[in-house]
This record gives C-alpha cells, sequence and structure tokens, in this order.
C-alpha cells in the first residue's frame, strides 16, 4: 500500500514536468509511468503525457480509476503502455481500504471502459486485510479481459495496512503459481511468487527503476529504502550523474521489500533465465 499521496507537495508546472522528462529521455530510459497521488486529476495530464510520447518515451500510467472511465478518451491516444488500475480487494474490502463507498465500481467501470482502447492490468497489494480475496481478484482479472498484477505490502512508516502473516503468504502465493499455470492473467513471473514464498534468493538491483519525486528530487537509492526521502535535484545535476555518484555497495544485499517492481528486474539483470523468458517472451517455465 502507498503511502505517498500523503506526502505534504505540491503539482510542479507543465514545463518542470517537461524538463523531468527530457532529463528522464536523456538518461536513456527507455519508458515512464506516471504515478501519485492520483495523476487523473491533473488538468494537464493528457499536454504531458503527449510530450512523454514525443521523446518518444513508453507510456505508462497508475490510478485508483475512479477517474478513468470519464477521462481515458482524453489520454488515451498517449498511453502506448499500460494503464494500471489498483484494487485491493473486492467491493466491500477495496472501499473500506480505500476510506470512500463506491470507489470499487468506479474503478471496474474505468477499467472496462479504458481496456477498449489500451492495455489494463490491475495493480494488488497483498495485505492483512485482503489475503482471502486475492484468488477471488485473479478471476475477476480474468472476467474482465484484463491481467493483474500482485505485491506484498511493504509496512511503510506511515500507514495502516499491515503485512499479511508469513506463512499465509507462502500460501497464497503457491496458489498463484498454480493459477498462473492453469492460464490465469497473472503478470507476475513465477520467480516472483517464489521470492514471495521466500523459496528464492534475490539481489536488489534498485538503479533498475530512477524515481523522480513531485519535486524533481531522484529518490535514492530507492522509494522504499527511506520512504521516498531526497535531496538530489534534477534541476541541479543529471540523472546520471545522480545515479553514478550514489554509493550503491551500502545496500547491495538490501531485501528490505519483495515489491515486484524492484524484484522482477533485478532476477532478469541477476541472469535469471526463466524470469527472461517471462519478460522478453511472456513464457514461463
Amino acid at each position: 500500500m502507498c503511502p505517498f499521496w500523503k506526502r505534504p507537495s505540491q503539482d510542479s508546472s507543465l514545463e518542470q514536468e517537461k524538463a523531468i522528462l527530457k532529463q528522464v529521455y536523456n538518461s536513456g530510459a527507455c519508458g515512464i509511468a506516471f504515478e501519485g497521488g492520483e495523476p487523473l486529476l491533473r488538468k494537464d495530464l493528457a499536454k504531458i503525457l503527449a510530450f512523454s510520447r514525443s521523446l518518444p518515451l513508453h507510456t505508462s500510467l497508475i490510478t485508483n480509476g475512479t477517474l478513468l472511465e470519464s477521462k481515458i478518451d482524453e489520454i488515451s491516444p498517449y498511453i502506448n503502455g499500460v494503464v494500471y488500475v489498483s484494487l485491493d480487494g473486492l467491493e466491500k474490502t477495496h472501499d473500506a481500504i480505500r476510506g470512500v463507498g463506491g470507489c470499487f465500481r468506479k474503478a471496474v467501470r474505468g477499467i472496462s471502459a479504458a481496456e477498449e482502447k489500451v492495455a489494463v492490468t490491475i495493480n494488488t497489494t497483498i495485505m492483512a486485510e485482503n489475503i482471502d480475496e486475492i484468488e477471488s481478484l485473479v478471476r475477476l482479472a480474468k472476467e474482465l479481459g484484463t491481467r493483474i498484477s500482485m505485491a506484498v505490502a511493504h509496512e511503510y512508516c506511515n500507514i495502516n495496512a499491515s503485512s499479511p502473516a508469513t506463512d499465509k503468504i507462502s500460501k497464497i502465493a503457491h496458489a498463484l503459481i498454480e493459477m498462473k499455470r492453469e492460464g490465469y492473467p497473472i503478470v507476475n513471473s513465477i520467480g516472483y511468487l517464489k521470492v514471495m514464498a521466500k523459496e528464492k534468493n534475490w539481489r536488489c538491483k534498485p538503479w533498475a527503476m530512477v524515481n523522480i519525486d513531485p519535486n524533481g528530487n531522484v529518490v535514492l537509492p530507492c522509494y522504499v529504502h527511506n520512504d521516498y526521502a531526497s535531496s538530489v535535484s534534477i534541476f541541479e545535476t543529471s540523472i546520471k550523474n545522480a545515479v553514478s555518484e550514489f554509493d550503491w555497495e551500502k545496500i547491495k544485499n538490501c531485501r528490505k521489500c519483495s515489491l515486484h517492481c524492484y524484484v522482477e528486474p533485478s532476477l532478469v539483470l541477476s541472469g535469471d533465465f526463466r524470469a527472461y523468458m517471462h519478460w522478453a517472451f511472456r513464457v514461463s517455465i
């Protein structure tokens, strides 16, 4: 469960966003995912996405889905990646976790509207509050004709959601492996699911994904390790310099989280053949 919507920050201007995107492109990155808070609240989002595509960057978006139905026509021409929609349980559980009644139904309507125009994936955080509904969410993804990606909750310093008990995580990981082998639309690799079950070793390579906060700061080494704290501004240095000057040696053995956005690329970059085949060719072996 991401706590970053609680950050006391203001939206950057359109020109600042463009400057950040130029830096991202010049760093050698090939893709970007816009997250929040809630990116669909920005009135100039379509302009930002359009500029991202013009560079060109492979452009994706992460949203809670409540505004997606009304916004998809405006943004879909500039999404050539994936729209990720957060669903953290079935209707009652999801709305309770989000603290807003009706947001599950809005998100599902948004998914249905969006999948006609762009690739859509459900993002689910596995936590104590919803672990008994994970298999049902996978079935829902199949019914909706979309895919689903899952990660175990990381207990950041300022959230209420909690990680499930270890034995429950292992049990659901094995269930998800079987569902994936049966053809359910699970994005995660089997290798990741084994990491989730504590049955596979891995070494984090957080430099494979760079995070930029709303103020244009590079978040190093990652947003998990330091709860998004950063003081390295890309308006004062380049992303390449910030990354190359960071002392990666001090966190080389970090396994503080098991978030898929870090584990999956780390498996590929570590030479895990099965993970490579999964992401390069969508072949699970």
